[in-house]
């Protein structure tokens, strides 16, 4: 065996010890008082390199050792910190990860504080190991909230697993322990259960159990669960509610991670231009008549395994395809995506239903199922043509003096009766007609107390 890993085998032995030291030193405390019946204060976000200390409320975090370093970085990466009580020399040691399913994530101490990991770096490529942790306090309680939380924590244990991966066709196993530490029989015990939103009951069945719990007895409960999409999840809390001499205790078992393998294929379709005002029913859009739009198919793999995909998409009713494909298939691999886009022509007016996109999948296991799009309605309306109508001159004669609510238009021939009537002589000077004709008009609305205004007036029309 090379020397260097048998360095890197005698620390994991040595960090293996001290770990399981502490968990044995723990033990009782840990299983005294879970997370949920803690109240956390807000979480304090710190980053520590390899050997790196931090103090926190009394609490000094101290970074002591890695994982085995490699050329890149791995998800499933552990650290393990020392942490000492400044005012007591009070001493704790933990292992955390976040990508491994042996070795948790968070760990409570004493009750008092938790320190979750939320990320590790390694790689012989950096210049240091470090973690990020997030450190949460716990709220004081009152005595006698302190002291009903401590009986049912010596009065019931109840624990709670889920497994820790599964792929997404198969079924997770929940099960629920719980025993009665006490010599007493209690009745009408509760349980409170509930489920994610992308998971199924398999098979279907009424998950809220009401029992009794004999004296020094144990009970298992135990239901199956299937999920609809691929993913990290949190299986959330059991809730226990017990009664007794009038007082109602409630304890919680801690949340339960799964991990759920398997391609997940999400699908959507849009319409650009995009309508102004839409939704699932309805489309209101100004789209005419012979107006050509675009359909974008997007698709996308948020799963973590590969899949074969085949899109299949119909040309709406009413329209006629100008270009692109309204089918592929390709093999999607994990956080790819894929878009398919073609152009139709408006060929009639009123409402046009815009089917459903489809992405038939399948993956090398065999796992296999069809999702699809939303459907949109848009509407078509008649193209509009404004047209021109030459102008019309009109001559208006307003009042200098005042602003009547209606103007009076005057007719090019009653001006002209007004210049007649001037006396004869003005009509024989010099220039009188053409400019002097003008002329002539101006004084005529000068004589009237009015000025004159010439006014282009046209018309337009609206042709459907």
């Amino acid at each position: 065996m090379k020397i260097d890993q048998l360095v890197h085998l005698s620390a994991f032995i040595a960090v293996f010890a001290i770990f399981a030291a502490s968990v044995l030193t723990c033990v009782d405390i840990t299983s005294a008082q879970t997370e949920n019946e803690i109240e956390w204060l807000d979480a304090e976000e710190y980053t520590l390199y390899w050997g790196d200390k931090v103090n926190v409320s009394g609490y000094i975090i101290e970074s002591i050792e890695y994982s085995t370093p490699r050329y890149s970085d791995v998800p499933d990466d552990y650290v393990l910190l020392s942490i000492l009580m400044t005012n007591t020399s009070k001493s704790w040691s933990t292992i955390l990860s976040v990508n491994n399913s042996n070795i948790p994530g968070y760990d409570i101490f004493d009750g008092k504080f938790k320190i979750e990991v939320i990320d590790i770096v390694t790689g012989i490529n950096i210049p240091s190991p470090y973690t990020k942790i997030k450190f949460y306090l716990a709220k004081e309680l009152p005595p006698e909230e302190y002291a009903k939380r401590t009986w049912i924590n010596t009065t019931v244990s109840m624990e709670k697993s889920a497994g820790y991966e599964i792929y997404i066709d198969e079924r997770a196993y929940v099960t629920i322990e719980i025993e009665n530490l006490k010599d007493i029989y209690f009745e009408d015990v509760r349980l409170n259960e509930n489920i994610p939103d992308n998971f199924i009951l398999d098979p279907d069945e009424d998950i809220g159990w009401t029992f009794d719990l004999k004296n020094n007895s144990k009970l298992t409960f135990r239901y199956g669960l299937k999920s609809t999409r691929a993913g990290k999840f949190t299986i959330p809390a059991t809730e226990l509610m017990l009664t007794h001499l009038g007082i109602t205790h409630y304890k919680y078992t801690n949340p339960t991670n799964l991990t759920i393998h398997g391609p997940s294929i999400y699908i959507s379709k849009t319409i650009d231009p995009v309508p102004s005002n839409e939704t699932l029913s309805n489309v209101t859009s100004p789209i005419l008549l012979n107006d050509m739009i675009n359909i974008i198919v997007h698709i996308e793999n948020k799963g973590d395994r590969a899949a074969h995909v085949y899109i299949s998409d119909e040309i709406p009713a009413g329209t006629t395809k100008i270009s692109g494909e309204t089918s592929s298939d390709m093999v999607l691999q994990p956080s790819r995506n894929y878009t398919m886009q073609y152009s139709i022509k408006m060929d009639r007016i009123g409402d046009i239903t815009i089917p459903s996109a489809k992405a038939k999948f399948m993956d090398a296991k065999g796992y296999g199922d069809t999702v699809e799009s939303k459907k949109q309605i848009i509407s078509v309306i008649e193209e509009q043509i404004l047209e021109e109508v030459e102008p019309v001159q009109e001559i208006k004669i307003e009042n200098e003096t005042s602003q009547p609510k209606e103007q009076k238009v005057e007719t090019e021939q009653s001006l002209v009766d007004k210049v007649k009537s001037l006396p004869s002589k003005a009509m024989e000077l010099p220039g009188f007609s053409g400019l002097g004709f003008v002329f002539a008009i101006l004084s005529a609305g000068a004589v009237a107390g009015k000025k004159i205004i010439f006014t282009n007036v046209g018309t337009n029309k609206r042709k459907k």
